[in-house]
């Protein structure tokens, strides 16, 4: 569930942590604590919270990136009933939906282009850097033997020109799939990050994973370094490839 807060009167917060006054103090991003049953995340005006009994967040408008680019707050909202998706291959099993939704919340900071491997498929889709992006995924679910489950997720971006002229971003998707008796029965838990020097140059990235569920696609997009794209369902982490890592849970 969402709730939009519009507030008067308070300084213009910058994104997802006020700027650092010290090298000690957070950098604009997105900052996502997960423990084995409960997610929050937090950035520039919203805050989101996920367990197996649903999501929750809160947005402060004024908060939500920076309103003096004169750029609104984009909203969608996808039905997702009656439609084919990609399903999601965990260690636990394989969920197809069959029902639900996913609300996104986005404002652009820029209309630059980001440095290559992203593609132009990718940069039609957002033709400016998301800062922040906030989307919310509700949905039913069978796995192989007819069972209902649900799945719940958070799925959040960052993207930014570092001081030097570089690009630095972050996709954190975080989520579970929950039983009908409230059991959490697969855990997403996917990081992505982007960095660069000015132009794309000394670009790197990669996929941290965490979770049980482990997934890659060919996104059809008919582009170089698409073919095998790490994935959780219908949605993407970086929109190319890139190698997985996997730390200490």
């Amino acid at each position: 569930m969402f709730r939009s807060t519009a507030v008067a009167a308070i300084a213009l917060a910058a994104l997802f942590a006020a700027p650092s006054a010290s090298a000690e103090e957070k950098v604009q991003d997105v900052y996502v604590k997960e423990s084995a049953g409960r997610i929050k995340a937090t950035g520039p005006g919203f805050t989101l919270k996920v367990n197996r009994h649903g999501i929750t967040s809160t947005m402060v408008e004024d908060e939500f990136g920076d309103p003096a680019t004169g750029n609104e707050i984009l909203r969608q909202f996808s039905d997702l009933t009656g439609r084919t998706y990609r399903p999601f291959v965990c260690e636990n099993g394989t969920y197809t939906i069959t029902a639900g939704t996913f609300e996104r919340f986005y404002r652009y900071s820029t209309m630059e282009r980001r440095p290559a491997p992203y593609t132009e498929r990718f940069h039609a889709n957002f033709a400016g850097q998301v800062a922040p992006f906030m989307g919310e995924f509700d949905a039913t679910v069978t796995d192989e033997a007819g069972e209902t489950l649900r799945v719940l997720i958070s799925d959040l971006g960052y993207e930014a020109f570092t001081e030097d002229g570089g690009f630095r971003a972050t996709y954190p998707i975080h989520g579970f799939i929950v039983d009908q008796q409230g059991e959490i029965r697969d855990r997403i838990s996917l990081l992505g990050r982007f960095r660069s020097g000015p132009g794309g140059a000394n670009a790197s990235y990669w996929v941290e994973d965490r979770g049980t569920c482990h997934q890659r696609a060919d996104l059809g997009w008919n582009e170089p370094n698409t073919d095998n794209v790490v994935v959780t369902g219908p949605l993407l982490v970086l929109p190319f490839n890139a190698p997985v890592i996997t730390p200490e849970k």
